[in-house]
């Protein structure tokens, strides 16, 4: 549908005679006016009021908004705003506007625009440029009609400069936790799910959607396997893959019903997925067809499915009954892990060079358990304050093991060598939600958003 389409729906029968629409685009063509005395004769002028020539932090806010007046001369027509990043790669934010941003003012002298500029981080001098539309020429993905001048213009400029400390990355929003990633094939590129595929050559501070990515806004876990072969699941489009990060093919065929996948894991040979209500399956034909595993016990829902150095498989039930599996899945049975070693829920399952299953779960607890006796050390963090506290986030590095401790009364990232002690210091004043440690063994962190050190 056109914009002028969506005018007629939503607002015929009115005084209206603006859309102001914000999408992200670039000129496509010469401006009429660059923060100049207007252009009355193309029917309608645009005006920067205040926001101009500020400086601050690259991933912050600026301190002032940047305020827009468009003054309607010809109300016979209806109007469009745009904008274009000229130069780096920030975001405009707190449009205040309705749905995808559209806004319909009840009378033409309803111009104002106010909005908050988060400078990017890949720049010191920064650039936004305004432009102003008929309509009626715009189609419905925000792009004028080829040739179409901007009736009208403005520049809006900034300073940045890196953080001091911890600064926040630009380029990846911070949609969905539970299904937040960084993954990596060689240590250098960094990539990401976060509902879509992107990707970082400068250890996490600037991020790029990963191209021709199918149903991106749909991945739901990503990994590579060690020829650098991506693989990923969506939330209801199945499972892709590609070897070359630029031609992906859907390779589900024989899963039943992949909705909601609760369970993602590629091996070299072998990759293993299970869904909410369905699973799990496992393919070893690179997804020409994925064979139905049969576990018993009566469960319908399984998770963190993990290899053993020795070639065994473990995973997790709903119930956190834990079974293991010596023939790469073809049948499975239940390794007798006492309740204690996860109570309530297991929410991580990592098992390290050593061989040992470490495993995150309720009560704040960690466990470390050797395969065959399945008894070993726990760990618990919890203190009593009426709120559920888990363990997860398990990552080794440099021969230490780290994991998050979520909701009790000291959060943050626990290490082994720090004799199982409290968290780590890292000088960071928000809540740890997720962390990656870099291969220089740097972190990035999450709360709000992707942080990382300067």
């Amino acid at each position: 549908m056109s914009i002028q389409g969506l005018f007629d729906r939503g607002v015929r029968g009115t005084s209206v005679r603006i859309i102001l629409l914000l999408v992200a685009a670039g000129c496509l063509g010469g401006c009429k006016k660059d923060n100049g005395p207007g252009h009355s004769n193309n029917g309608v002028v645009l005006t920067l009021l205040g926001g101009n020539n500020q400086s601050g932090t690259y991933g912050e806010l600026l301190k002032d908004s940047i305020r827009l007046k468009l003054t309607i001369i010809d109300s016979n027509f209806q109007y469009v705003v745009k904008y274009s990043f000229v130069q780096g790669n920030g975001k405009l934010e707190s449009f205040g506007y309705r749905g995808s941003g559209i806004i319909y003012p009840f009378s033409p002298d309803r111009g104002n625009i106010d909005l908050q500029w988060r400078l990017g981080c890949n720049s010191a001098g920064q650039t936004i440029k305004f432009y102003v539309y008929h309509a009626a020429v715009v189609n419905s993905l925000g792009q004028p009609t080829d040739g179409e001048q901007p009736l009208d213009s403005v520049t809006v400029t900034a300073t940045g400069q890196p953080p001091t400390g911890w600064g926040r990355s630009c380029g990846l929003d911070m949609n969905d936790i539970f299904s937040f990633k960084i993954f990596t094939y060689d240590n250098n590129r960094l990539y990401a799910v976060s509902q879509g595929l992107f990707y970082s050559d400068d250890k996490g501070v600037n991020w790029y959607p990963l191209k021709n990515v199918p149903n991106s806004g749909d991945v739901a876990d990503a990994g590579f396997n060690s020829k650098g072969w991506l693989y990923y699941v969506t939330g209801t489009h199945g499972v892709y893959y590609s070897q070359d990060l630029t031609n992906f093919q859907n390779i589900s065929n024989g899963i039943l019903d992949y909705r909601t996948p609760t369970a993602f894991t590629v091996d070299d040979s072998v990759v293993f997925v299970s869904y909410y209500f369905d699973g799990p399956y496992k393919t070893d034909n690179n997804g020409q067809f994925w064979k139905k595993l049969l576990v018993g016990g009566g469960s319908e829902r399984y998770y963190l499915i993990r290899r053993h150095p020795n070639g065994s498989l473990y995973m997790f039930d709903e119930l956190s009954n834990l079974f293991v599996s010596s023939n790469n899945g073809d049948s499975w049975s239940l390794a007798g892990l006492a309740y204690q070693y996860r109570p309530y829920q297991a929410y991580d399952l990592e098992i390290g060079k050593d061989g040992l299953l470490y495993i995150g779960a309720d009560d704040a607890t960690i466990s470390v358990v050797t395969p065959g006796t399945y008894t070993g050390d726990i760990h618990s963090y919890y203190q009593y304050n009426a709120s559920n506290q888990e363990v997860n986030n398990i990552r080794f590095y440099n021969g230490d093991v780290y994991y998050l401790v979520n909701y009790n009364p000291k959060p943050g990232i626990y290490r082994k060598s720090n004799n199982w002690g409290g968290p780590i210091d890292l000088g960071f004043n928000k809540t740890i939600r997720y962390y990656y440690i870099k291969n220089d063994g740097n972190f990035l962190l999450v709360d709000d958003a992707l942080y990382y050190k300067n």
